[in-house]
């Protein structure tokens, strides 16, 4: 009886899940995406883009709270929006590849698409730092990204074992925008119209 009464107020002790799984928030910066030539997008906006981390316990884990922001690269004759990250891992093992979602949601809390930076590459066990950029399919897309979750989606260990993400926590996080997400939701699709 002792065990089980132990067990009980371990199991309800605060803390005692934060160490399986965590959500870091932090501010993205600003809604506004600087063209170039006095040109900015979204000129007139206050909104502050809003950057969420799912933590949990796998072999590697994001550092701090990670998101993406929006940058327009000028061409010579026109030029195109992108979203870029930048990222630091924790890595517990070695590792031969790793992948991290971007949930990217719009002012109004809808799921308009899903960014992977993956990446073949050994890490040791410590910090290793990584970017990416992505083209935004279009300016209204850029205009109205409002915020980001961000969450290790899979890992190969240099043993050779894939691990996935619980998805659990992402989906709880994705229902403070929006109850329409499923876990095939989350996965990266192609540009609407292209195969």
């Amino acid at each position: 009886m002792n065990v089980i009464a132990a067990l009980l107020v371990l199991a309800f002790l605060p803390g005692i899940s934060s160490a399986q799984t965590s959500v870091s928030k932090a501010s993205g910066g600003s809604m506004k995406t600087e063209l170039g030539m006095g040109i900015t997008l979204n000129k007139g906006s206050t909104l502050q883009r809003e950057w969420i981390t799912v933590h949990q316990a796998l072999p590697a884990d994001l550092v701090g709270t990670s998101g993406v922001r929006t940058v327009y690269m000028p061409g010579r004759v026109s030029g195109e929006y992108n979203y870029e990250a930048e990222l630091t891992i924790e890595a517990k093992e070695p590792l031969a590849a790793i992948s991290v979602h971007y949930l990217l949601f719009d002012i109004w809390g809808r799921h308009v698409r899903t960014l992977a930076l993956t990446e073949v590459t050994d890490v040791q066990p410590s910090q290793k730092s990584f970017s990416g950029r992505w083209r935004a399919w279009s300016e209204n897309d850029v205009a109205t990204y409002h915020a980001s979750i961000a969450y290790v989606a899979r890992i190969r260990t240099k043993a050779g074992r894939v691990i996935a993400a619980d998805l659990s926590p992402v989906l709880a996080e994705t229902r403070k925008f929006t109850s329409k997400l499923t876990a095939e939701d989350l996965e990266p699709k192609t540009r609407p119209g292209s195969q």
